[in-house]
């Protein structure tokens, strides 16, 4: 059997993080021995990264909005008939890509809508509620994510999925101060950037030893880059490649995660099977997902209450306090793989 996958983000050469969760998905399935083509739906300028065994493909360059739907629908076509058509991330172009594939292929194509993120408030998008509706098959990668789709049919949660840590990447307890980690998108509206920096400048008043590492990098970046180099014990590392940013994890001892809003926050279930505390609002994914992990405090004020999060700052476990790494089988990718492949079963794809 063939899927062909549209996807709207997906690691390239300037954001080798970019959609890496989708990428998880992907990897699941071709390791399950499943033949896939993957069209990247991104409107980046920046080719995309190679998957071992996984035929992608660059969609066209269009301005947004319907003028361009016709060159992307067609990059699809153009591909030939799969067995399955999933796409991942919905709107306008998506439900148009299902109206062309029964006009081109038949009903009976079964149609898959995964959805990773949404952080919209309010009505469903019309392009995204006949995406949902013309689906046989709809997923979301959190319980919280999924309630966010639930009115308009089924939705089964697949969640994200990554490789249990390597020895190297665990951590370990030491002498000296606690060592903060901070991963996103330098995007400070979702992410909660310029607070924390706020924030940790009053924690290392008392607490000078420990220090704060951010990784990543984004359209915030004029603004965030002078404050971090104000803020006292702080290092900006970047973007990084996932291989890399996994075994930077393993030399932190707690994660920090300030966003307003998380549909599932992968980090957070890396961190815990490598042995880091994590600190967060409570942003509805992660509350969802992790209901059983340990090892996780949510504080209640908001990703702007600086004075709450600089008081729970200061509540940090010692270094040299080992925490208990989990392992999370339910999120290891052949797990993931063979929901997926029983979704497909349940549609009437021989596999």
């Amino acid at each position: 059997m063939t899927v062909t996958h549209v996807v709207r983000m997906w690691p390239d050469e300037g954001d080798p993080q970019l959609g890496s969760f989708v990428r998880s998905h992907i990897s699941a399935l071709r390791d399950a021995g499943i033949e896939q083509r993957v069209v990247v739906w991104s409107g980046r300028s920046e080719h995309p990264l190679p998957l071992d065994g996984v035929h992608v493909v660059a969609g066209p360059e269009v301005l947004p909005g319907p003028k361009g739907w016709n060159a992307k629908v067609r990059s699809v076509l153009n591909l030939g008939r799969p067995d399955v058509l999933h796409v991942h991330g919905s709107g306008g172009d998506t439900a148009y890509l299902f109206v062309r594939s029964v006009m081109q292929w038949g009903q009976r194509l079964p149609r898959v809508i995964s959805e990773h993120q949404y952080f919209g408030d309010g009505n469903l998008p019309s392009g995204t509620l006949w995406t949902h509706r013309l689906a046989n098959v709809r997923t979301a990668v959190s319980p919280f994510l999924a309630a966010r789709f639930a009115a308009i049919g089924r939705v089964d949660v697949v969640p994200n999925c990554w490789a249990a840590p390597l020895p190297h990447q665990i951590r370990q307890p030491h002498s000296g101060g606690c060592r903060v980690l901070h991963i996103g998108d330098w995007v400070d509206a979702t992410k909660g950037i310029s607070p924390l920096l706020e924030a940790w400048q009053i924690h290392s008043e008392r607490a000078p030893l420990n220090h704060l590492t951010l990784v990543g990098d984004g359209v915030d970046r004029p603004l965030l880059e002078p404050l971090v180099r104000a803020t006292p014990n702080c290092t900006w590392l970047g973007r990084m490649a996932p291989a890399d940013l996994e075994s930077e994890m393993g030399r932190h001892d707690v994660l920090v995660l300030n966003s307003p809003r998380e549909t599932f926050s992968m980090v957070v279930g890396q961190a815990r099977e490598r042995g880091l505390h994590v600190l967060s609002t409570r942003c509805g994914g992660p509350e969802s997902v992790y209901q059983s992990v340990h090892g996780i405090a949510y504080r209640d004020g908001s990703s702007h209450d600086v004075t709450d999060l600089a008081s729970a700052l200061h509540g940090l476990p010692s270094a040299s306090e080992l925490g208990t790494s989990e392992e999370l089988k339910m999120f290891r990718p052949e797990m993931v793989a063979a929901q997926f492949m029983q979704l497909y079963r349940n549609v009437g794809i021989k596999i």
